[in-house]
């Protein structure tokens, strides 16, 4: 499998971006290219922050189309910015803040037609019927790096909050139902370490078929954070806790029933994790040593010794047996940003962290045959490395399996750039 690069943004005095990994820039007519255009790239966004939202013409001029702007976007996750089904080509829907609240515009690009939703979105259905969402007032002081500035809430700046959970909103009417509770969650095998550190829930993920959705819940304690893996019905029914180790990263829909990820499996190591006197007598103190002598992580690529305490590799897990299986582990040792290609399922697309060497690979993966390909190398900016203004490639699959996008850092700049992938043999 190669990537062949068929357009990047220009250097015009701006930054574009588009943001996370679990949607496509692309149209699915394959016409347009959407993307935010801002000033700087050297600090967090705050309130007072504009970003314009619009699309590259693939199929005239490569020109930018201005269509909107919005006052709510990070560097990781963008403003939710994404094409809206079910045609996925004529109207986007995006995050913002509007008359001091955080919301939701759809925007029909043929008639600059707006309407505004009173939530915020994470997870939009692909039919475009309904959306799934967080509080983002709650999560603005949860992780700053993946949160909107412009509402400071201290009500809602504590380690649990009640009444966080999750919600849907209908893209329709605008209805709003809480389906998920913060209390529900922290009900469910509860440990003491639940109660050292902010609970938030994110990384919600709603399956192919719109039948079911995953997430995480997190805490911060002693040992860093502590992330299980949930799936549950999309009226928030059947909660099934899937993966109980606390090591959980980025993870994407396989197909209906079964979900990739990046995760640590239980082993006797991360088990000690979710005890607290352990996790802060222990654990806390001795990692510095642990660093040293394990000589690898899921950013510079798990060592023999770090891959055996953490448990950490590519996993798929199945939803309605609860088994997992390991995808590669020895060749696949760096965390990354999955997403399995829309035509093939047994193809995933992902990255790597830059590390020391501040590289960051664009790679394929047949779970079938074991191929691997590197499709690019990139650089990073080695002065935002593992900080919250960093670029992660955040790959992402057009909706026809045919192209591939990045948000890269390659030549200075934020930029994205556009792949043609050419398959060859068994991937």
């Amino acid at each position: 499998m190669k990537a062949k690069l068929i357009f990047q943004t220009p250097d015009d005095g701006h930054h574009y971006y588009f943001g996370y990994y679990d949607k496509s820039p692309l149209s699915k007519d394959r016409g347009k290219l959407l993307a935010l255009r801002v000033s700087f790239i050297d600090r967090v966004p705050d309130a007072n922050d504009v970003a314009t939202i619009g699309y590259f013409d693939l199929e005239k001029s490569n020109q930018f189309v201005e269509l909107s702007h919005t006052h709510t976007f990070n560097w990781q996750q963008g403003c939710m910015l994404q094409w809206l089904g079910p045609d996925h080509s004529n109207k986007i829907i995006y995050n913002d803040l509007v008359d001091g609240a955080f919301c939701s515009v759809i925007f029909d690009i043929t008639n600059a037609e707006k309407r505004i939703l009173p939530m915020a979105i994470y997870s939009v259905f692909s039919d475009g019927s309904k959306a799934l969402c967080i509080d983002n007032e709650r999560h603005h002081w949860c992780r700053r790096g993946y949160s909107y500035d412009g509402i400071y809430n201290e009500s809602k700046n504590k380690n649990i909050v009640p009444g966080d959970g999750i919600f849907t909103l209908d893209l329709n009417n605008g209805d709003t139902s809480q389906i998920i509770t913060i209390e529900q969650m922290n009900k469910i095998k509860p440990l003491s370490t639940m109660n050292e550190g902010p609970n938030y829930l994110e990384h919600l993920m709603v399956n192919p078929s719109g039948t079911r959705f995953a997430f995480l819940h997190r805490w911060k304690n002693f040992g860093g954070i502590y992330a299980r893996l949930y799936v549950a019905d999309t009226e928030g029914s059947n909660i099934t806790l899937l993966n109980d180790t606390g090591r959980m990263s980025h993870f994407c829909w396989k197909n209906d029933t079964e979900i990739l990820g990046w995760g640590g499996l239980r082993n006797p190591f991360n088990l000690l994790r979710s005890y607290k006197s352990f996790a802060k007598y222990v654990i806390k103190p001795l990692m510095p040593l642990y660093r040293r002598l394990a000589k690898g992580d899921s950013v510079e690529g798990n060592s023999v010794i770090s891959r055996v305490t953490s448990g950490d590799s590519y996993v798929v897990f199945d939803i309605n047996t609860g088994k997992s299986r390991r995808i590669l582990p020895r060749h696949l040792n760096k965390d990354g940003h999955p997403s399995v290609c829309p035509t093939n399922e047994s193809v995933f697309l992902s990255d790597t962290y830059p590390g020391s060497e501040h590289k960051c690979q664009l790679l394929t993966v047949n779970m079938e045959s074991g191929e691997i390909f590197e499709l690019d190398r990139l650089d990073s900016l080695p002065e935002y490395d593992n900080s919250p203004i960093r670029c992660d490639l955040h790959p992402k699959w057009s909706f026809c399996g045919g192209y591939v996008s990045v948000d890269t850092m390659h030549e200075g700049r934020r930029s994205i750039y556009l792949y043609e992938i050419e398959r060859s043999g068994s991937a």
